[in-house]
């Protein structure tokens, strides 16, 4: 049972926005496990999820949480008891479930906890970051190299998928984005500039730099491109290769 347990843990989690999600209905087997394929063709059976709690429901020993990322609101389900805040984060795995209608899903927590707004903002930007990748790759000049493989030719057959589709999942990514960008430029920036002037007139060392930052929320790509830009702008500069150092006004 534990090394089940491990074992699963090791899975890869999708990032997906909730409306998405809740779009899709196609299921896949493969290697004796099933698979919900989206629109934009991720395919998951695992899910790492950050929003806004809502509402919470409990009968007997499950407890439904009602949460929303910006896009839409979903349910998750638990039999384990969590600390919960105005903001959570949860792993959960995804359990099809036969309907009228079709099959569906049940999202079954794994891991959750609360965390903080920057978490939340993190995760808004690396998962947009990472659908507009699976829209590039099924744009019109990667539409044959797409289709050569199965799950991808199951998507855009399911889904009927076209460029008017497409550009409506590209369009929703781009404005949840632009909903938290500019907080987050501001905020990182700030969280860059505060550890350089805690540090005084000493240096500090970059890749320490990023680590630090990386545990407060934010992706290290984003953090090396506020790097850059505050050298840029005269805020901060390096005194020698991979030391950072913040400019004295």
């Amino acid at each position: 049972m534990q090394e089940q347990e491990e074992e699963q843990k090791l899975k890869p989690a999708c990032r997906i926005f909730f409306a998405e999600l809740l779009k899709s209905d196609l299921f896949v087997r493969e290697h004796g496990e099933t698979f919900l394929v989206t629109p934009t063709c991720a395919k998951c059976n695992r899910l790492f999820g950050v929003g806004e709690v809502k509402e919470v429901e409990k009968r007997r020993n499950i407890t439904r949480i009602k949460i929303s990322d910006p896009t839409d609101t979903l349910n998750i389900y638990t039999d384990k008891v969590l600390e919960l805040d105005k903001i959570m984060a949860f792993v959960g795995n995804l359990h099809v479930r036969v309907r009228e209608k079709g099959k569906g899903f049940l999202i079954l927590v794994e891991e959750a906890g609360a965390v903080e707004e920057g978490v939340r903002n993190n995760w808004i930007i690396s998962t947009a970051r990472r659908t507009l990748e699976r829209i590039e790759l099924l744009r019109a000049k990667e539409q044959e190299k797409a289709k050569q493989a199965k799950q991808a030719k199951q998507a855009l057959e399911h889904y009927a998928i076209d460029e008017d589709k497409l550009d409506f999942w590209e369009n929703l990514a781009i404005n949840t984005v632009k909903g938290v960008w500019k907080d987050y430029s501001k905020t990182s920036e700030e969280m860059v500039l505060e550890v350089l002037i805690e540090a005084g007139r000493s240096s500090v060392e970059r890749m320490k730099l990023v680590k630090e930052l990386k545990r407060k929320g934010l992706a290290e790509d984003w953090i090396e491109e506020v790097i850059d830009e505050l050298i840029g702008e005269g805020r901060c500069y390096e005194p020698e290769v991979g030391m950072l150092k913040v400019v004295e006004e």
